[in-house]
Parts: C-alpha cells; structure tokens; sequence
C-alpha cells in the first residue's frame, strides 16, 4: 500500500507525460472530408441534394441563381453526392473538417448564377463543355445554340422549325 502511494506522489510531482506530436496527424489516404462545390462545374440539376441520405445538401432555385447550400455538421461523409454529381462538380477536401463551436458555423451557401438566354436574357439553366461532351458524342453547333436558350425560346424556336419543315413537307406533296 505504501508503494502505490509513493508511485503516485511521483507521478503527480512530475507533471504532464503526454508528448505532443509536431503538426498535425496526417490524413489516411481516401480520407473523406467537407463537400466542395465547383461553381463554375455546376450544372444546377439538383442530384446532390437529391441522393443526399442525410438532408446535408439542399439546392433551390432562385430567379438568377441556383443556391447550394452545404451543413458539414449534417454530413455522414458517404461521398453519394460526389459520386452522382452529372456535372462532376464536387470533391471532397481530404482533411478533417475544422473545429467549431456554434451549430452552423461550417455551413456553406454559393450560388451557381443562372446563363442568361441568347434569345430573350431570361435565366436559363447552366451547362458545362465537359457536361455537354459527356451528354453527346460531338455537339454541333445548331445544337449548342439551342442549348444556349432558355425553356420558352428553346420551344418557339422548335415550333418554327416544325411549321418550316410542315410547310416544306406541303410544297413536296403539291408538286
């Protein structure tokens, strides 16, 4: 019994025996962090937020804009996000989220400015090269140009171009 007690008395008199590592643990290699968003790869669909298990992710349509908002607190960190991203737009940082004292201090909220119609300047939605290249074997560009439309030009303009082709079809059965 007196041995325990002068083993303590020495632990305690000498202080701390914790050795502290230099910097930080480094991060195991696949290590899954925070969601980042690339803007300018966003094509606003919406599928993050879609297959998001855990309601982290949330995306809404404003009149210019496609807000993305991002709870790192929420996040189960399973990657579904980042692996059904059709615009491959979001990553994941590799090292663990920072320290945070407040409820929603880490949240993220961008926003993913609407193109505007080449047409009429309404908001139309966003479309990447890659994503376009991915959609299509070669886009050409009649195709890119209606692309470039928004919903109401796009439809106006494939009205004319069925009545044009009606029409033609007119003139052939005629003659």
């Amino acid at each position: 019994m007196l041995r325990i007690l002068q083993v303590i008395a020495n632990n305690l008199g000498r202080g701390p025996a914790t050795v502290r590592l230099p910097g930080s643990v480094p991060s195991p290699p696949g290590f899954r962090g925070r969601v980042i968003l690339d803007p300018t790869r966003c094509v606003a669909c919406g599928v993050c937020a879609y297959v998001c298990v855990s309601g982290a992710i949330t995306g809404t349509n404003e009149d210019k804009a496609y807000a993305w908002q991002y709870e790192p607190g929420r996040c189960t960190f399973c990657a579904r996000c980042v692996d059904h991203c059709t615009g491959r737009a979001l990553s994941m940082e590799s090292e663990p989220a920072p320290v945070y004292s407040r409820p929603g201090e880490l949240n993220v909220l961008q926003r993913v400015p609407f193109p505007l119609c080449r047409s009429c300047g309404a908001p139309t939605r966003p479309l990447t090269e890659e994503f376009l290249t991915r959609a299509f074997d070669r886009v050409e560009e009649p195709v890119r140009e209606l692309l470039s439309l928004c919903e109401r030009c796009k439809r106006r303009r494939l009205q004319r171009n069925m009545l044009a082709a009606a029409a033609e079809d007119g003139k052939e059965q005629t003659q």
